[in-house]
């Protein structure tokens, strides 16, 4: 996961690049070119000026463009996937990812899948996923996570049947809040769990039999 990731945005000059994925300053010039004159609604005539924004990474030399103000270079992937994402679950984050800045309903839509196949990932295989959360939840799923996956299950069925949620699912802001929770729910459900059994690991196996034998 990046840390203290800032989105490109027209107006900064310092943001992470999306080519190295560094925070960094930007060299920015920008350009317009006129094209032929166009006929008003009104029927006088005016004229279209284009403006090309191009920002350069100091850190890495490549270029970042917009056109009129419209983001459309390179692709943008807000935030990067936990290492310990599952790769079914890691495809459709990074897809999600790819896509957000251009169509953020699509990339919530796909990132309420993402959950679902994480739900299945975490031994959870109903086809809905609702019972899938309510199941991990009966395991000891901690309230915070719950939360999470809620969120991002609520969220994305709004982006495949619309309806009265307060989240905008065509806000980009919306799609890179849902990344943030997958990742998030990743780390709490995998991550932490992993990195506390390979510490329990590396006790003396004596230690090991002494709990084991308290807890029998």
């Amino acid at each position: 996961m990046l840390k203290n990731y800032i989105t490109p945005e027209i107006g900064l000059r310092r943001y992470t690049c999306p080519h190295c994925n560094t925070l960094s300053q930007m060299e920015i010039e920008s350009h317009h070119f006129q094209s032929d004159v166009i006929s008003s609604i009104g029927g006088g005539i005016r004229d279209i000026n284009n403006r090309l924004t191009i920002h350069r990474c100091r850190c890495c030399g490549k270029k970042i463009i917009w056109i009129d103000g419209v983001y459309v270079y390179p692709d943008i992937v807000a935030e990067e996937a936990n290492a310990d994402m599952p790769e079914s679950v890691k495809q459709l984050y990074n897809e999600a990812g790819l896509i957000y800045n251009k169509s953020p309903r699509a990339a919530c839509a796909l990132l309420r899948l993402a959950v679902d196949r994480l739900c299945n990932e975490l031994g959870e295989t109903d086809r809905d996923i609702n019972k899938n959360i309510g199941a991990l939840v009966e395991k000891g799923l901690p309230k915070s996570v719950q939360k999470a996956l809620d969120i991002v299950r609520v969220v994305g069925n709004k982006a495949v049947h619309p309806g009265q949620i307060a989240f905008d699912v065509d806000n980009k802001e919306t799609a890179i809040a849902l990344m943030k929770l997958v990742n998030m729910i990743t780390e709490r459900m995998i991550t932490e769990p992993k990195e506390i059994d390979s510490m329990f690991d590396r006790l003396p196996d004596s230690v090991k039999d002494s709990i084991e034998k308290r807890d029998n």
